[in-house]
């Protein structure tokens, strides 16, 4: 799953980062905080921080800059420094809130996916429709079925997050190259 997760932050999931949680947002919040923190030794009080808004900045924005976010650099907030740079997320690729909903949404949408393609072709090909003749069948059996199968999804998915994640954080003994243990190891893995 870690291999399925990069290429996903690498073609797509990067931009939506950037765009649901940019760094700019960030940026207003970092210099509220070090004008507070210098107004409050200044005075000597020990007043509640109170943010100073940014009337140009959306109400989005403003949401996202209450978000938990990894520690962030004073250089980073440089002017200069957001407006050369491609829209960054303020949450990067290792950090564990973006991987367990970007493997959530990835896990949903595959999942989905797959049970769709896979129902259709063993209903179209394998399913002996002669069967819903048979007066224990149920008029609206087939439906009922799918109901219950998109249902499970998600706690399907709530199951199998934590082997994804720690995987993809790379708490797992899977390895990418054969050199590592040589090609018996992967044989008898496969067996195994």
């Amino acid at each position: 799953m870690d291999l399925v997760l990069h290429l996903a932050d690498e073609y797509v999931l990067d931009k939506v980062w950037a765009h649901l949680v940019p760094l700019s947002a960030f940026a207003a919040s970092s210099a509220n905080s070090s004008l507070l923190s210098a107004s409050a030794s200044a005075f000597n009080t020990s007043a509640h921080p109170i943010l100073i808004s940014d009337p140009s900045s959306s109400t989005w924005t403003n949401l996202v800059s209450y978000l938990p976010h990894p520690p962030l650099s004073p250089e980073t907030f440089v002017s200069s420094a957001i407006t050369s740079l491609p829209a960054t997320s303020a949450w990067p690729r290792d950090y564990l809130l973006r991987q367990v909903i970007s493997l959530s949404a990835i896990t949903l949408i595959g999942i989905h996916v797959l049970y769709i393609l896979f129902a259709y072709l063993s209903y179209r090909y394998i399913f002996n429709h002669e069967m819903m003749k048979h007066p224990k069948f149920l008029k609206n059996q087939v439906k009922l079925e799918i109901q219950t199968s998109l249902r499970a999804f998600p706690g399907m998915t709530v199951l199998t997050l934590p082997w994804f994640v720690a995987e993809a954080r790379g708490h797992s003994k899977s390895y990418e190259s054969v050199d590592e243990y040589g090609w018996a190891y992967l044989v008898f893995s496969i067996i195994l």
